[in-house]
């Protein structure tokens, strides 16, 4: 009963949060906000930009750019094809891409890769149960705690997030600082590991 009360609560929570979440573009939206970029630079060689995918789109992260949507997308760029950060703002009913270097996309959060990482652990002690000897193993699926994710870098071939982690350990004394790996894929948050 008990289980069934905290899964109905989780629910009401994500669709209340859904319903007041700010809308985000799709990726023909973002495809037409780059071409009139493109269109307002005047080329005289003319290269072919595309979105030839798109990942996810989250509110940007850092308060000076309230109000801008990143969004983690795959570009065509003549013989230049990977993926990037665009930062968007709508103004209507368009969306248009914002001049900034350094957009950043957000990871997920700690309690997420938290709970990621437990699965990933889980699943792979499952696979060869001779991991569940291993003490990092061990911590990786109990407890081990991932206390901050920043700074995350999109990797140009892959489209994955490194970021800077911080992970606690009960009983070691200092903070685990170590660059940890996230996937999005369909909406949601993946680990990779090393």
């Amino acid at each position: 009963m008990r289980i069934c009360t905290i899964a109905l609560t989780t629910a009401t929570l994500s669709a209340s949060l859904l319903a007041h979440a700010a809308p985000m573009p799709t990726q023909e939206q973002i495809n037409a906000a780059v071409q009139a970029g493109v269109a307002k630079q005047k080329s005289s060689v003319p290269i072919p930009v595309k979105v030839t995918s798109l990942q996810g789109c989250q509110q940007a992260p850092e308060p000076e750019f309230k109000g801008e949507t990143v969004c983690l997308v795959g570009m065509s760029a003549g013989m230049r094809d990977g993926f990037t950060v665009l930062p968007l703002r709508q103004e209507g009913d368009s969306w248009v891409g914002v001049e900034r270097k350094h957009a950043q996309f957000p990871g997920p959060a700690p309690a997420e890769a938290q709970a990621l990482i437990r699965a990933w652990a889980k699943q792979e002690v499952a696979n060869n149960p001779e991991l569940a000897k291993d003490r990092q193993m061990q911590e990786a699926q109990t407890t081990m705690q991932v206390k901050a994710i920043h700074d995350c870098e999109v990797k140009r071939s892959s489209g994955y997030l490194q970021c800077d982690t911080v992970l606690s350990v009960p009983g070691r004394p200092d903070d685990i600082k170590t660059e940890l790996t996230f996937a999005l894929e369909a909406g949601g948050w993946r680990y990779v590991p090393r």
